[in-house]
């Protein structure tokens, strides 16, 4: 019941976005590579490096059912808008239109975004204090070689960005 207690004490929806809104510039190549390549999802990856700075964990199972339950929105809402507002230049309309419809788009993705957190935090399990890399078990999930040289550097990134933040 204590860990219940910490994680409503440092893991709310205001604080989650908060963090991700000044973390996020820091570590966007990164996100969106894990993103493009790996299937990742940010807000689940920018919640899980919000948790090691916190030293806080959960586990593999939690993990995937986190995934799982992020996936069908994601699947629903956030992606087709990506995608739609990432082929606005193919639409046929003059600049300055194709530039509203973008910027539109991207407000609408971002509260898309935003309740994407939401959703994390309703359906996220007790925390565990005992942190464990919470990171590397999100690149097994994703069938990603985190051994790999490239996903080793990116981790280092992420953690080296999260240290700066600090």
């Amino acid at each position: 019941m204590a860990n219940r207690s910490k994680m409503t004490e440092t893991l709310t929806a205001a604080a989650l976005w908060q963090f991700s809104v000044a973390f996020y510039p820091e570590v966007k190549s990164v996100c969106l590579q894990w993103q493009d390549e790996l299937g990742a999802n940010v807000n689940l990856l920018l919640m899980l490096c919000y948790l090691e700075r916190q030293q806080l964990s959960i586990g593999r199972q939690q993990l995937q059912q986190l995934h799982a339950e992020l996936e069908g929105f994601s699947a629903r809402f956030t992606r087709p808008l990506r995608q739609l507002r990432r082929s606005v230049s193919e639409s046929g309309l003059d600049a300055a239109m194709q530039q509203q419809l973008k910027q539109t788009l991207l407000a609408s993705e971002l509260e898309l975004e935003r309740l994407e957190q939401q959703l994390l935090l309703q359906h996220c399990p007790a925390l565990a204090v005992n942190p464990v890399q919470v990171l590397e078990l999100y690149l097994q999930l994703l069938n990603a070689d985190a051994s790999a040289d490239a996903a080793m550097g990116q981790l280092i990134d992420l953690r080296q960005a999260l240290v700066k933040l600090s």
